[in-house]
């Protein structure tokens, strides 16, 4: 596969090329040695990643998982409750509502706090949820509950993201989020199979409700008594010890055990800012992150567009029962998988590939090389991954209208979703990269967008198609999707030079704010005011504030 990547068709190399070329100091800088450069990205070993990117993983799924395992219960819901299908409908719009909006304070918190704390918190109150949902004879109860439940849950996705770039660094992410991707994706298609199993036992529709408790209290055990903290700005790269709620039940067994009395934290000293969710719309207001996020929440919006009419057309077209449309989600779930599997190692591989052609080696110095154009060094697949959802969601409107065998839309679905996942992930990855020092709070942008979006697609989508039909509905799903790509051209383009601007500008702000620090602490006033007399730190300041503007020019 690797060798049919070697070059890229010719309009897709002419869009790759950027707008300038590298300046040939960034081409030719070679690595510096330093302490930094010296010290490992993480201390914790190979087989402990692996393990907490499992954690990560598990605690994420609940959200899709506890998503879909309701959608075969509903109308057995609104019988017993004595309401109305579209009454319990609208338990799922307020899910998702919540699903978008929770991850946004609760990723604030885990910059901030650390994983480890907004962990034991979300998942307490996943599990406190189900309990409750298990137990409710009210739709005023199963209203209120399931807004808890999507609260909890939701936010383990985007401190399951900002955990994984906590423990791996840019040369290996893309392979970690694949892994963590698939994992969240294809919970999706287990879960209206699971879902329908557990309504058909002596339980009822609670059998669903039962399961999510018992699955999240055993999670909730596993991250209490194991789980460590990851967050870099609490234990650094693994090597400062945590403390307090930071530390798993282990740890403190065994510092009790060794009799060690409880280690300073300088990262925790070093830590003045507040967790502040409002945060996150400065984060969305950054052009280089801003254009990303549109363009997933287009192809976001497409994926679920797909989704509910495939759900809805199995009943209608083929007759088949709730059960059976589950067992059709399947072949999803594994282009799910596998397409974030395969496009995290490929951009794994491409990254390194990438990183030596520019002289930086298996790309570890990379991370002490913000000039880096990490844009480009991404960007390779994503045209390809585009390309073939966009074909594939046309082609799969018009199959239903022809009405041919069934055997057609699901080999359709199961490359709908290796595309649509691959490029979730690249995005994911990208993200992460562009805001590594908050990931989790820029996770959370990326869940707020593409929920809201998506929300506003599958909202209408089964309107449209009794309007129009599924040829013609999926054609327009076809074209908004086409439309990431001039999106992700300026993103390729002007990315670099907007991320240098704001790093410019947040360099310049933490010169000032040191600057401020001293003169406040009446330290070395005389040599402070020798260095603002030379021009040190407000020329510094002034030079930088021009660079921006040159650049931005």
């Amino acid at each position: 596969m690797s060798h049919s990547l070697a070059a890229l068709p010719p309009a897709i190399e002419q869009i790759s090329q950027p707008l300038e070329p590298i300046p040939k100091d960034l081409e030719a800088a070679a690595p510096v040695t330093t302490r930094a450069a010296e010290a490992p990205y993480t201390v914790f070993t190979l087989s402990h990643k692996r393990a907490i990117c499992a954690a990560a993983t598990c605690a994420a799924l609940f959200s899709p998982l506890a998503t879909n395992i309701y959608f075969p219960s509903i109308t057995i819901i609104a019988s017993d409750l004595g309401t109305t299908v579209e009454m319990v409908n609208i338990t799922v719009t307020t899910y998702m509502i919540l699903q978008g909006i929770a991850p946004t304070i609760w990723g604030s918190f885990a910059d901030v706090l650390g994983r480890r704390p907004v962990y034991l918190m979300t998942v307490a109150v996943f599990v406190l949820a189900n309990l409750g949902l298990a137990l409710q004879h009210s739709y005023v109860g199963l209203l209120v509950l399931r807004m808890c439940q999507s609260a909890g849950s939701s936010a383990t996705v985007a401190i399951g993201a900002g955990t994984i770039a906590d423990v791996a660094a840019q040369e290996e992410r893309g392979s970690y989020i694949g892994l963590y991707s698939s994992g969240i994706m294809v919970a999706p298609a287990i879960a209206p199979v699971l879902g329908g199993v557990l309504s058909d036992t002596s339980y009822g529709w609670r059998a669903s409700f039962w399961f999510l408790f018992a699955a999240g209290a055993a999670l909730l055990l596993i991250l209490f008594v194991w789980m460590p903290e990851t967050g870099r700005n609490i234990v650094g790269n693994g090597s400062i010890p945590a403390r307090g709620i930071n530390m798993s039940l282990l740890e403190m067994l065994s510092r009790r055990r060794n009799h060690e009395e409880d280690p300073a934290s300088t990262a925790t000293k070093k830590q003045h800012k507040s967790a502040n969710p409002l945060h996150l719309l400065t984060i969305i207001a950054q052009k280089d992150v801003a254009i990303v996020l549109l363009a997933n929440g287009l192809i976001y919006t497409g994926f679920y567009c797909v989704t509910v009419g495939f759900s809805s057309q199995m009943a209608t077209i083929y007759n088949l029962t709730t059960l059976k449309i589950g067992l059709c989600f399947l072949p999803y779930g594994a282009g799910c998988s596998i397409g974030s599997i395969v496009t995290g190692r490929l951009l794994d591989y491409e990254f390194r590939k990438f990183a030596r052609k520019l002289g930086y080696g298996d790309g570890r110095a990379v991370r002490q090389t913000p000039d880096f154009p990490i844009e480009r060094a991404r960007m390779y697949l994503v045209w390809y991954l585009v390309a073939v959802t966009a074909a594939d969601t046309l082609v799969f409107g018009w199959t239903f209208r022809a009405n041919i065998s069934i055997a057609v839309p699901l080999v359709l679905l199961f490359i709908n979703g290796f595309s649509i996942t691959g490029f979730f992930t690249f995005q994911q990855v990208l993200l992460v990269d562009l805001y590594p020092q908050e990931s989790a709070s820029v996770t959370a942008a990326n869940n707020l967008v593409r929920c809201l979006l998506g929300a506003a697609g599958s909202a209408v989508v089964d309107n449209v198609i009794s309007a129009i039909g599924m040829g013609w509905t999926y054609t327009i799903v076809t074209g908004m999707i086409l439309l990431s790509i001039p999106l992700l051209i300026t993103e390729l383009r002007c990315g670099q030079k907007w991320r240098r601007a704001r790093l410019d500008k947040l360099r310049s702000r933490s010169m000032e704010a040191t600057a401020q620090a001293k003169l406040d602490d009446g330290k070395n006033d005389d040599s402070g005011e020798a260095e603002l007399d030379s021009g040190g730190i407000e020329t510094g300041i002034e030079l930088d504030d021009k660079n921006v503007e040159d650049k931005e020019e």
